[in-house]
């Protein structure tokens, strides 16, 4: 186990959900919460276990509310699940679920793929569904899709993303979390967007979520994350991942690239970055490849250049 004096930055696992949902083939709900449950012993405290979209759209988490069901709360430990709208927040709180994130994309056609509505729809229904979140005792996210490009409707400008940011901030969201849905970030954008989101949002209540593309400078961009006084960043183990209303999206940011690059350079996450190898294996079996999962993640040496 790491142990560090510094900073502590908080990474929230999304394999078992991002990472999962473009995988052909179906993991076992027992596979899952076995995973789960080795995140939860490898130090992981924040995880984004499932979503509640259609099972016909998103066949893998077909079995959300069984996986919350089996998976038993741990102190100090939230599980984060995606709701796309009101059905699925109806469903989400039937679940003992510590956090719920709703997404809308500053893309409007992403948004129309994903949720089958424009941006301005879905940030005009938000609202009353995060404060009846709220009532019922839940923390919220409020996550920001394609907040730094989209490979269908191209660039995304800052007022785009703060059309999605400011509602959220209104309803009372806990904190936004801005997506590199699709892996379209360059750094000058990102920095320029992340800039006016920090403007608007202090750094504490903002989180990054980073997929990766080859040759890109990741390494950049969590340094700026860092810089700016971001704290939360979210991985998937192996890199797993990608969206898939985006063909070809890569994969999320590297567990095993990042909590050595965050340790080494003096920060602390609580997080065993050793016992991620059994976590693969085990990752690799569920999925019937019998051997460590390798995702579409790129960066996986220690000065954090992409490979």
């Amino acid at each position: 186990m790491h142990l560090h004096s510094g900073p502590f930055v908080s990474v929230v696992d999304v394999t078992l959900r991002d990472g999962l949902q473009d995988q052909p083939q179906f993991v076992a709900t027992a596979d899952k919460v076995r995973i789960a449950q080795l995140l939860m012993g490898a130090g992981y405290r924040e995880l984004e276990v499932t979503s509640m979209m259609r099972p016909d759209w998103i066949a893998q988490t077909a079995d959300a509310e069984e996986v919350l069901a089996h998976l038993a709360p741990a102190p100090g430990v939230r599980r984060h699940v995606l709701v796309p709208n009101r059905r699925g927040l109806d469903r989400a709180l039937k679940t003992n679920a510590e956090v719920v994130t709703f997404v809308i994309s500053a893309s409007t056609l992403h948004n129309q793929h994903n949720l089958n509505c424009t941006t301005a729809e879905s940030v005009g229904r938000v609202r009353p569904l995060v404060e009846e979140a709220k009532r019922a005792g839940r923390d919220v996210r409020g996550t920001v899709s394609t907040a730094f490009g989209c490979t269908l409707q191209g660039d995304i400008s800052a007022q785009e993303v703060l059309a999605v940011v400011d509602p959220y901030v209104e309803a009372g969201v806990d904190q936004i979390c801005l997506a590199d849905t699709v892996g379209l970030a360059r750094l000058g954008r990102f920095e320029a967007i992340l800039d006016v989101v920090l403007a608007r949002v202090s750094s504490d209540r903002v989180a990054l979520h980073l997929h990766e593309r080859p040759g890109e400078a990741i390494t950049e961009m969590v340094e700026a994350g860092l810089s700016g006084g971001i704290r939360v960043f979210d991985s998937a183990i192996g890199g797993l991942g990608g969206c898939p209303f985006a063909p070809g999206a890569p994969g999320n940011l590297k567990a095993e690239w990042l909590l050595p690059y965050l340790h080494d350079h003096g920060y602390q996450t609580g997080i065993d970055s050793v016992a991620l190898t059994e976590i693969a294996l085990a990752l690799g079996v569920a999925l019937g490849k019998g051997k460590p999962i390798q995702g579409h993640g790129q960066s996986n040496v220690s000065d954090g250049a992409p490979a």
